[in-house]
């Protein structure tokens, strides 16, 4: 029985000696796969206030590119080294991979990519007769002088402490910032040719008034530097501020204390404070506040670093009266039944039923603060705030403000709020609108701005808003097995104000980027090009792909193998569905 066809003898109509590539079968398509990953972002980028392309990051990261990952954080804010330390990391609550394992360690990895990433500043021309004035060096004043200074301005910021840095120098106990990491910063934003006058208080030193006639346009961050005080308060010099006990604390290394200390305040002044008093000497701290202790404005990981290091908390309970006595400081309480937020503060609904505490050596009230506005004129403030718009312009015309003292909380919302302002500012000297603008630079709809896409568009380039998340259900897991968070090194001292939590290492910071999905991100893993059952891929020079859409038969194996989410797959054009 013949089992086998030699070439002549083969049946005619089966063979075919042209290249299959001349069969164009991409009429067989009703849908087409698309690389679609400009328009994707990442759920850990929407959530960061800063708007940190963090999945691109991470891949340079995880080749060891720590400079260039770097490079691509500075994109975006000039402080990977200080928000990597005291940012509440809200891109991890956020992270797809906390839905499958463990969230990455983005706040970690963020400060190893600053300790492993470190290029040289070069200074970038003034190109524009413009000059902005900034009133206040904390986080707000510093990153709108970084932008400002980037897109060609000349910029001075004056501030009333003697160096630049505001909270970030003057507050922050050094157990969590170092005070060799702001130095740097600052450094940083001093080569490229921010200048700061420091040592002269806005207001009464400087008015506003001369800031005015001095500068094109003024941007306002004078934080909130006063604090709220208790009423009945006794003059002692065991009752002090939080702000006041963090600045002394600072500026002196150690400020000495002894016995039990007390602390009011859920907030995180309040829990610095309190960490910050058991290592001046304090025998023992409690934290007095009106909220449940697992509702406290302050960051939840501070709270357990607290709880952790003996620090006790009293919780449920507002301050009613304050006495002074032969053995020290009472505080009667009042026990709280509700807590109500209200605008940016809080309402308390207070019971018949009070507690006494104490007596205590000391007391760190830490109820909150204020903003010293008193300098501007009138029409610029609400509220005990400055009012301002989407891109920080108030009422005045060239006069811009963020940070703290326009209703911002914490380090990386201070800086996401002088981004805005930044882009306002130039706008604004430039003579441009900005309708529409911020659909164009946000990460989402009403998300985070990116600087990237906003100096993309001042150049003339084509920008493609980024406005879809990429979520779990995108994610093919079949390429990722599951693996432990990696451990965080730390120390354990409460005797002192070294660094609590310190950096990765260079390899562990490598393994712990390769576990990051890239969520929406093309890292040219290549599946789409291997898994292609018509060649129908093709790899581009340099980086990317593209479909070849005469052979295409839209199968979306493709876009079922892209691990990422990079790839979508659309309704042809010109077929209707039936």
């Amino acid at each position: 029985m013949k089992t086998s066809f030699s070439d002549s003898e083969f049946p005619l109509r089966f063979v075919s000696k042209r290249s299959s590539s001349t069969i164009k079968t991409g009429f067989q398509r009703f849908q087409r796969p698309v690389y679609d990953y400009p328009s994707k972002y990442s759920p850990c980028r929407a959530a960061c206030p800063a708007a940190h392309d963090i999945a691109l990051a991470l891949f340079l990261a995880s080749k060891g590119r720590f400079d260039l990952a770097r490079e691509l954080f500075l994109e975006e804010s000039p402080f990977p080294g200080i928000t990597g330390r005291v940012c509440y990391h809200p891109c991890e609550t956020a992270c797809n991979r906390a839905g499958y394992d463990e969230a990455i360690a983005i706040n970690a990895l963020e400060r190893a990519i600053d300790a492993y990433g470190t290029e040289p500043f070069e200074a970038p021309k003034t190109a524009y007769p413009e000059s902005v004035g900034i009133g206040g060096a904390g986080p707000a004043g510093m990153t709108c002088a970084y932008h400002l200074r980037l897109l060609g301005y000349a910029v001075t910021v004056y501030d009333a402490n003697p160096t630049p840095g505001g909270m970030l120098s003057h507050g922050i106990p050094a157990y969590r910032l170092p005070p060799e990491v702001t130095q740097k910063a600052t450094a940083e934003l001093q080569a490229l040719g921010v200048e700061f006058i420091c040592g002269v208080c806005v207001g009464s030193d400087i008015s506003f008034e001369e800031l005015r006639r001095r500068h094109t346009a003024l941007f306002l961050a004078p934080g909130l530097s006063k604090s709220r005080k208790i009423a009945g308060l006794p003059e002692t010099p065991r009752a002090v501020s939080g702000l006041d006990f963090l600045r002394a604390v600072r500026a002196n290394g150690k400020m000495p204390l002894s016995g039990r200390v007390l602390v009011l305040g859920g907030g995180d002044v309040a829990v610095d404070a309190a960490r910050s008093a058991l290592r001046c000497g304090a025998a023992s701290v409690t934290i007095c506040c009106p909220e449940p202790a697992g509702e406290m404005p302050a960051h939840p990981q501070e709270v357990s670093s607290a709880l952790a290091e003996g620090i006790l908390v009293a919780d449920r309970i507002l301050p009613e009266a304050v006495q002074q006595c032969e053995d020290g400081i009472t505080v009667r309480f009042r026990k709280v039944e509700a807590v109500e937020r209200k605008g940016s503060g809080y309402s308390f609904r207070t019971g018949a039923e009070t507690a006494l505490h104490g007596p205590a050596d000391y007391l760190i009230y830490a109820i909150g603060q204020e903003a010293e506005l008193s300098f501007l004129p009138e029409g610029l403030c609400e509220n005990g705030r400055i009012a301002c718009g989407p891109f920080g312009e108030t009422a005045e015309p060239g006069v811009f403000a963020g940070g703290d003292a326009v209703g911002t909380y914490n380090v990386v919302n201070a800086i996401a709020s002088a981004k805005r302002a930044a882009v306002g500012i130039d706008c604004y000297l430039r003579g441009w609108s900005t309708d529409g603008l911020e659909q164009r630079i946000s990460v989402g709809l009403g998300g985070p701005i990116s600087m990237r896409a906003y100096r993309d568009i001042r150049r003339g380039l084509c920008v493609t808003p980024a406005v879809e998340k990429v979520p779990l259900e995108l994610i093919n897991l079949d390429y990722f097995p599951k693996a432990p968070r990696v451990a965080l090194p730390k120390a354990g001292s409460t005797t002192d104000f070294s660094e609590v939590n310190l950096t990765l290492d260079r390899t562990a910071a490598e393994a712990e980027a390769r576990r990051c999905f890239n969520c929406g991100l093309c890292n040219m893993c290549g599946n789409c090009f291997q898994f292609c059952p018509d060649s129908a891929v093709l790899r581009r020079k340099g980086w990317g792909f593209e479909i070849d859409l005469d052979h295409c038969k839209g199968c979306a194996v493709c876009v079922e193998e892209c691990p990422r989410g990079a790839m979508s797959m659309v309704p042809e054009p010109n077929t209707e569905a039936e």
